[in-house]
């Protein structure tokens, strides 16, 4: 059975994936790095983890690398996908997120990305590990049984609706970077 959950490795260079790890880090000088929250707040409990919100249209190097990887990525998901040809208007949201996860942080809690009235204008998710985590660290989708491992440079990209609940397998010993965002209807939001 097919599960729509697409994954395409080497969809940004390690070099990329440094350039943006490194802006990450950056910005905890900054300021720019904060708790990770949901539903616009912050548990701990539920989502351990330092984000940093970005907008694609604004213009710096971050944006523009992971632009171009992503019209080519989700161009390949929806030739695997036609019937999203189908659907009203959709594309990227311009507002994502990068996240880092240091040993022990993780999103613990299952979820989806279309879960309230407030978010059921998203389409689908797009993520991007940006470093190698051997010691777990993947996503997990629960509904699937299916663990995807967090492979520098792999984006992935899957539906944001109930069918796709997952979370984030918690390394104990490694940080995981991650830079992820929605394809959203456009006369929604």
């Amino acid at each position: 059975m097919k599960n729509f959950i697409e994954s395409y490795d080497n969809a940004l260079t390690s070099e990329q994936c440094k350039i943006i790890i490194d802006y990450m880090n950056e910005g905890v000088w900054s300021g720019l790095l904060k708790p990770g929250e949901m539903f616009g707040g912050t548990d701990i409990t539920k989502k351990d983890s330092w984000d940093m919100i970005m907008n694609m249209n604004e213009d710096n190097e971050v944006n523009t690398i992971l632009y171009n990887s992503l019209c080519k990525c989700i161009e390949y998901y929806k030739s695997k996908n036609p019937h999203l040809n189908q659907l009203l208007p959709w594309k990227w949201h311009p507002i994502y997120n990068l996240q880092k996860y240091n040993p022990g942080q993780g999103y613990h809690e299952l979820h989806c990305e279309n879960m309230s009235p407030e978010s059921s204008y998203r389409v689908a998710v797009w993520m991007y590990y940006l470093n190698t985590v051997t010691d777990d660290g993947g996503t997990h989708f629960d509904n699937y049984d299916l663990t995807m491992n967090a492979v520098e440079g792999r984006c992935v990209i899957w539906p944001a609706y109930w069918t796709h609940f997952h979370k984030g397998i918690v390394s104990k010993t490694e940080t995981k970077y991650i830079a992820t965002g929605w394809f959203n209807y456009i006369d929604i939001a």
